[in-house]
């Protein structure tokens, strides 16, 4: 575990976004703080001494109030610096790191999101990158302000009384041994604990989300979570008893390391105000001094388990941002080509990690400005197609061409921008309908009344979807979600629509209708239609029927029929759901 490097990449945002506030957090740590202690320590030894020494009270008084204006403008500019810049440039800076992390994923594979544990190290590095860059620059200042504030105090005590400072360094060395077992014990207690605090989370996720409400209400769900809550639960409290000695052990040795300690120093300056005959000053300032030492030997032993704890949720996060992607991190290719594309499939092969599935050896090509359907069975592959298309993935073999060039040869953003897509759980989020409209392409107000019209949906503009921000927000059926993720496909220019299972949620009429409108489109706009409900695409230029990841019948609606294949028999199992008996 490379400790320093990992202090250094917590503390990295503030040198990157407020090279200033950082360069002020050190300087109040190892000029003013130091100057401070050094200050309290003097002042009440010469205050005593210059008493006991029988000097005019006007220049006992004079000498007081200096030192006091000394005090008061340090602690003014330190808590000047810690209220007025301090507390809203860590909220600005923290807002950065997260919007940094937003950002990586936006640049993160799609397929890192099928991988349960890039799942875990995105939300370990959401929820503690901000804070532990905090703390580590918390750290990093306490640091400098421990090494200057020591070193003043051991200026003075080597004067006085020097053994004091060796006792405090053997009494720091054994504290660091005792704080190193207990940094140890919790660094493998939170490793042995993540996998049960995830299952924790896991049920606290479900537990609250809406989509699962439904679900936990009606099913045997709400007993299947609160079963696994409390085999969890009591696992994380398992591993919690595990490490319960050698915490005690740790703490059992810092505790006696630091009575011993401040015993030692006590007798020795007792022996020393015997006999090096100090002044009462002296001896108080003496006294004064190796508490403040004390004080920064257990400060510095807590910032050695600080340290190791900070340096393992480190390693955690920079392990989220070492994740490397292959076709987000393509540098800039070519644009995407204008108007509609012609799109050729030339053997192509794919599969999932850990899946007997397979898209096998595919080949086809659709005209520019063409109609297609691809269908199946469910599992049949066509969702991976569509996912190949919007280079998602790529593929293990062959290659995919857009107007005769490989869709790697274009910028990858370039090209999902110019592909308007419908899945068949399509999202809306809480934004208000305007907004959710222009997800693609900007429209006016005009443009976006018609195609709302066009579809079906009588909302208005300004109100926000879902009641996750406003109690006054649209709740959208199934249905009226896909008619709303369909609208946003009905402006703005495209050079191929991609519809996967879009109107499922409708009923076989309102699909047949919406399926129409959309197909009529294709004179601007290639067009391809993944679907199982075969109703909805009969009007489509060509039919592919996909079985288990390869294409097995191809051709128009009656061509298909009348090959009397796999197609034809499931349009007729299809149809007798809707002929009387």
């Amino acid at each position: 575990m490379d400790w320093s490097n990992n202090l250094i990449f917590l503390v990295r945002p503030y040198w990157q976004y407020a090279k200033t506030y950082l360069v002020g957090r050190i300087a109040i740590s190892a000029v003013i703080m130091p100057c401070i202690a050094f200050i309290e320590v003097t002042l009440l030894q010469n205050i005593i001494d210059s008493i006991i020494m029988g000097k005019d009270m006007a220049a006992t008084l004079t000498m007081a109030i200096t030192y006091g204006a000394i005090l008061l403008l340090l602690t003014l500019l330190r808590w000047g610096f810690l209220i007025l810049y301090d507390r809203w440039k860590v909220v600005e800076i923290q807002n950065k790191i997260n919007r940094s992390i937003y950002a990586r994923v936006a640049q993160t594979d799609y397929q890192n999101f099928d991988n349960p544990e890039y799942y875990n190290d995105f939300t370990f590095a959401a929820g503690e990158y901000a804070s532990k860059a905090a703390a580590a620059l918390d750290l990093l200042t306490t640091l400098c302000g421990f090494i200057m504030v020591s070193l003043a105090m051991s200026v003075y005590l080597a004067q006085l009384g020097p053994w004091v400072i060796a006792i405090s360094l053997i009494g720091c060395a054994v504290c660091m041994y005792g704080q190193r077992l207990i940094s140890l014990c919790g660094i493998a207690k939170t490793k042995e604990a993540i996998p049960h605090e995830r299952r924790l989370a896991y049920v606290h996720r479900i537990s609250y989300q809406r989509q699962f409400a439904a679900d936990m209400k009606s099913t045997g769900l709400s007993q299947a979570m609160m079963n696994m809550f409390d085999v969890s639960g009591n696992n994380r409290v398992a591993v919690y008893q595990k490490y319960r000695q050698q915490h005690w052990t740790g703490n059992l040795i810092m505790f006696v390391a630091w009575s011993c300690m401040e015993t030692l120093q006590l007798v020795y300056i007792i022996i020393c105000a015997y006999t090096l005959s100090l002044s009462v000053g002296a001896l108080t300032g003496l006294f004064t001094a190796a508490k403040r030492l004390n004080g920064q030997v257990n400060q510095f032993t807590g910032m050695l388990g600080q340290y190791m704890e900070l340096s393992l949720y480190a390693d955690k996060i920079r392990t989220f941002f070492s994740k490397t992607s292959a076709i987000e991190a393509q540098p800039s290719g070519n644009s995407a080509p204008e108007g509609s594309w012609e799109v050729q499939l030339r053997g192509i092969s794919f599969s999932y990690p850990n899946s007997s599935f397979a898209v096998r050896k595919m080949n086809f090509t659709i005209p520019a400005g063409s109609k297609i359907a691809i269908v199946g069975e469910n599992g049949a592959g066509k969702t991976t197609l569509a996912k190949l298309l919007l280079r998602l993935y790529d593929t293990d073999a062959g290659e995919i061409l857009i107007n005769g060039h490989p869709i790697a040869s274009h910028d990858v953003r370039n090209v999902r921008h110019r592909i308007g897509v419908a899945f068949q759980d399509p999202q809306v989020y809480a934004l208000t309908v305007r907004e959710n409209l222009q997800l693609y392409h900007q429209a006016d107000d005009a443009t976006l009344k018609r195609v709302l019209k066009t579809v079906g949906l009588d909302i208005p503009l300004d109100a926000e979807i879902t009641r996750e921000f406003d109690p006054k927000g649209i709740v959208l059926s199934g249905g009226q979600t896909q008619k709303l993720a369909l609208a946003r496909l009905m402006h703005g220019d495209f050079g191929l629509l991609l519809l996967d299972e879009p109107s499922s949620a409708l009923d076989p009429l309102a699909e047949y209708e919406l399926a129409k409108l959309l197909f009529d489109r294709a004179h601007s706009t290639t067009t391809i239609m993944v679907s199982h409900r075969l109703s909805s695409i009969r009007h489509a230029d060509i039919i592919y029927m996909v079985v288990s990841g390869s294409i097995v019948e191809f051709g128009t609606h009656e061509e298909l029929m009348s090959l009397g294949g796999r197609y034809a028999e499931m349009f007729a199992k299809q149809a007798e759901n809707y002929v009387a008996p």
